[in-house]
């Protein structure tokens, strides 16, 4: 069993690996957009915190699990906004924890904003070697080590514009390269994360409107990655939002979110694996809250982007 669980262990972090640049899955990226995009800093037009919680593969020792907080506010006089966003993220024998300041500067462009946005901060990841206990002699030797701490730098960019009906999005999320070892390594465009998003907004009546969106993942020689979803909303204050996802060769995803007052909004989603890994897991949960400040304050777009 614990040779199993180690050779789990080293697919997730090949896995994570492969994508260089690693930075967390959410479900609900729709609801955190300042994960993915430093410029969506401000874009809601008043103060906003996004708390996230997920539970990846749940199940299986030694699973991804992320606690995550973002939160940005605009300054209007100056057409700026500031963002800060925050996260651990646990998998296997490594802890990963980052801390990035966002900056935003946003124009009017015909009736919506466009956003240019930049962050700067670090991953601080920690290898618990010592926590590996393996009875064979061997493969002992092989993963005998102390335990490592590895300090990266790294900045992002980003594009963002919406308007009440439309938004897009383009960033690059982390401009700096790392080896294995956590060692700065040569930097070009083939090593890039490209992220896309867009979605719009059909609005029916006041009661019910439809929402697709998707987030593409482009890597130099590597295959695109994409999630694709779909959300309807209901009722006049677009109180509830139900909808679905799919990510490709990954998961199929389902959510629910509820807007409890005007400055709460809960959210829960469920992915159910269809990878490499399906056969070990019973699935992914997310719980998402967010707090606003919404006191007198008129928005370009309070709910939907």
């Amino acid at each position: 069993m614990k040779k199993l669980f180690i050779i789990l262990c080293f697919v997730i972090l090949n896995i994570y690996a492969g994508k260089a640049q690693h930075f967390p899955v959410y479900s609900q990226y729709m609801m955190n957009g300042l994960s993915i995009n430093p410029a969506y800093a401000g874009s809601r037009d008043v103060f906003s915190a996004t708390f996230l919680l997920r539970k990846q593969w749940v199940g299986f020792e030694g699973a991804p699990t992320i606690f995550s907080l973002g939160a940005h506010l605009p300054f209007r006089k100056q057409n700026a906004a500031l963002g800060l966003i925050a996260y651990n993220e646990s998998i296997g024998i490594e802890n990963s924890t980052g801390l990035f300041v966002n900056y935003a500067y946003r124009v009017r462009l015909g009736n919506g904003k466009l956003a240019f946005g930049l962050k700067g901060g670090f991953n601080l990841v920690k290898e618990q070697n010592t926590k590996i206990t393996l009875r064979d002699p061997l493969t002992d030797a092989a993963f005998e080590g102390n335990n490592e701490n590895r300090f990266m730098p790294n900045f992002g960019f980003g594009m963002y514009y919406s308007n009440t009906k439309f938004f897009a999005g383009l960033s690059l999320p982390s401009m700096l390269n790392y080896n294995s070892n956590g060692e700065s390594a040569k930097t070009d465009f083939k090593t890039y994360n490209v992220l896309l998003t867009g979605g719009y907004l059909i609005k029916f009546n006041e009661n019910f409107k439809l929402k697709p969106s998707t987030l593409i993942k482009y890597k130099y020689e590597s295959d695109v990655q994409y999630d694709l979803n779909f959300n309807a909303i209901f009722f006049k204050n677009d109180m509830l939002w139900v909808g679905g996802s799919y990510r490709n060769k990954e998961a199929w995803i389902g959510l629910i979110e509820v807007q409890v007052t005007r400055k709460i909004r809960l959210g829960y989603s469920y992915d159910i694996s269809i990878g490499p890994l399906s056969n070990y897991n019973n699935g992914s949960h997310e719980i998402m809250l967010r707090y606003e400040w919404r006191d007198k304050v008129a928005t370009l777009n309070p709910l939907y982007f």
